[in-house]
């Protein structure tokens, strides 16, 4: 095996680095804004020899790297052809840290209610607005590192306009909203989503969404299948994030204030049938059971 001079730097994320990395590698990862202050933290003499490498020659973290370093006055770098992947492709040792999440993980694990929230957008025929509602208490269960069920609680009491300064006029939608005419929030004050199936999508980029979930959505007593495309990952303290995108049809659900499909004549009284919602969900570190 070739010798690599030292200090050999692994710029990819902890993640990758626990699952697998070159031996004797460090791990610096490029996509950290911090990058260049901790390299300088750990080499003050920037006429030291670095080697870095990336995952292979077709990304680009080598690249960005070494234009950070130069900037920051380290001018001796190599960047180590083929990276990870060619490194193993050319059948060298490498080392591994931690069993990975496939691997480890199972167990119910409970919703973080504070770091989780689900955005929306809801338009009329003028303009939009925007707001946030928060999750209430829930669960998601995991089996052999994958997600296969769960029970989701949104507090619809938590109902916000995050877009309108004047408080009154802020008081006066919200409290439109919560009425009967759209969400009936006292009558009932949670919306319920419960995963019936969670399936892997196979072949995605690691930005796109990783499962594909479906389950029963009650909103305003009435229940509705609802289906969702979701990024689904862990983070390295052991929390789980579930982000998704969807488009929900809300007549579905009964909330037709202001629908063409049911009333006519509405002018600029018309709203848009299909609330967008941003729904992020993060899990405790640990599970409440096995």
């Amino acid at each position: 095996m070739p010798e690599i001079p030292s200090p050999l730097i692994d710029l990819l994320s902890a993640e990758s680095f626990t699952a697998e990395h070159l031996p004797d590698a460090v791990n610096f990862c490029v996509y950290e804004t911090a990058f260049p202050d901790k390299i300088r933290a750990a080499f003050p003499d920037n006429t030291i020899r670095l080697t870095i490498y990336g995952l292979n020659d077709s990304t680009l973290e080598a690249g960005l790297a070494l234009k950070k370093l130069e900037a920051a006055g380290y001018q001796n770098v190599k960047v180590l052809a083929g990276g990870l992947e060619g490194w193993k492709a050319s059948g060298k040792a490498i080392e591994k840290g931690a069993a990975t999440v496939s691997q480890s993980v199972a167990g119910r694990y409970e919703v973080d209610q504070a770091a989780s929230v689900a955005e929306w957008v809801g338009r009329n025929l003028f303009n939009r607005h925007a707001g946030t509602v928060q999750l209430g208490a829930g669960t998601i269960d995991f089996r052999n590192g994958l997600l296969v069920d769960g029970h989701l609680v949104v507090d619809m009491t938590t109902l916000r306009c995050t877009d309108i300064a004047d408080p009154a006029l802020n008081a006066h939608l919200v409290a439109h909203l919560k009425s009967d005419d759209f969400f009936s929030t006292e009558k009932y004050p949670n919306a319920e989503f419960n995963i019936l199936t969670a399936t892997v999508r196979d072949g995605v980029n690691p930005d796109e969404p990783n499962y594909r979930i479906r389950g029963d959505f009650t909103l305003r007593g009435v229940t509705q299948p609802l289906d969702l495309s979701a990024v689904v990952a862990r983070k390295p303290g052991g929390a789980f994030t579930a982000q998704a995108r969807l488009d929900i049809d809300r007549t579905l659900w009964g909330a037709i204030y202001g629908s063409a499909k049911f009333f006519g004549g509405l002018g600029q009284h018309l709203v848009n049938d299909v609330v967008h919602v941003y729904l992020k969900v993060v899990t405790k570190e640990y599970p409440v059971a096995h």
